[in-house]
């Protein structure tokens, strides 16, 4: 699994990263319109004054974020979506982060944060 970028980064140092910025989130039953990341705490992340379980969720999706990274291609089976192609950015200990195109919603690519208990399988392209 050559192909796997990891890091010892968990999900919520991640997050921290991002702080300040927009994020939209989804969780079954759940999706959220964008908000601005203000805090990430030891199991709590609030979202424009709303607190959420970061490893809870489907995915959390960051935006306005420079694509200057490149992925490696994968074919990706999660939870909620079955199997779909992305590029993996990296693994940490309890997430990947990936770029993914959804034609349906937009043309451009989606910065994804996905908490591993949502992956089934990471499949090289």
């Amino acid at each position: 699994m050559s192909f796997l970028k990891t890091s010892r980064m968990s999900l919520l140092e991640r997050l921290n990263l991002h702080l300040k910025l927009e994020v939209a989130l989804l969780a079954e039953g759940f999706a959220s319109e964008p908000g601005v990341l203000q805090k990430v705490g030891k199991r709590f992340m609030r979202v424009s004054g709303q607190y959420f379980v970061p490893s809870s969720l489907q995915e959390i999706v960051l935006l306005n974020v420079p694509h200057k990274i490149e992925g490696t291609q994968v074919q990706l089976r999660t939870r909620y979506l079955g199997s779909f192609p992305a590029a993996l950015v990296r693994t940490g200990i309890d997430f990947i982060e990936i770029l993914v195109s959804r034609q349906e919603e937009e043309e451009e690519e989606l910065w994804v944060l996905i908490p591993l208990n949502q992956v089934i399988s990471i499949e090289e392209a």
